[in-house]
């Protein structure tokens, strides 16, 4: 009897998992008619408005500081692909965000000048936010994740960069709040 009520057990506690998996993990799928419209929201060229949470190789300023710059995003590829720079400080890095029609993701991969590179899957949460979750390294080796999100607010005339939940190199860094002000479409 009591090998009938552990595999019982077993059983249940095998489901109960599953359960909680399948209940926790997010859809990161997407379809193209969303990337359209992901990067609609963020073409044109904003202001931006931006607090260091980590002292990046390529930038001189340091965790904490403040700094300031233009992001210029625009489709590329007629229409296929979304190419977005982004100059702060003494920083710059450039990104391309793409639909993948086999993964079903808007895919995102980018570099800056201090080696530091990302790769990001995005995907529509609602109608003004759009997850983000990344893997990628610093220029030095160091490895960088996070998971956060992109939100578009008036129609596209602001932009904010998100994150509770990035760590580098092992470490939790500091909340990621980016700013982004729309200056021309």
């Amino acid at each position: 009897m009591s090998v009938k009520l552990n595999r019982i057990g077993l059983l249940a506690i095998g489901f109960l998992q599953f359960v909680a998996l399948t209940a926790t993990a997010q859809d990161m799928s997407s379809t193209k008619a969303e990337f359209k419209e992901f990067a609609q929201g963020m073409s044109g060229r904003f202001q931006s408005d931006i607090k260091l949470i980590h002292d990046w190789p390529g930038n001189d300023k340091k965790k904490g500081d403040r700094i300031s710059g233009i992001r210029d995003s625009k489709m590329i590829a007629d229409g296929e692909g979304l190419i977005s720079t982004n100059a702060a400080g003494t920083g710059i890095g450039t990104e391309i965000i793409l639909y993948n029609a086999a993964s079903r993701q808007i895919e995102c991969t980018g570099v800056d000048n201090g080696g530091t590179i990302w790769h990001l899957t995005i995907w529509k949460k609602s109608s003004t936010r759009w997850n983000w979750n990344l893997k990628g390294a610093l220029g030095t080796g160091e490895k960088i994740t996070g998971i956060g999100y992109w939100k578009i607010e008036g129609n596209g005339k602001k932009i904010a960069l998100i994150s509770d939940n990035f760590i580098i190199d092992g470490k939790k860094a500091d909340p990621l709040h980016d700013k982004y002000v729309r200056v021309n479409k």
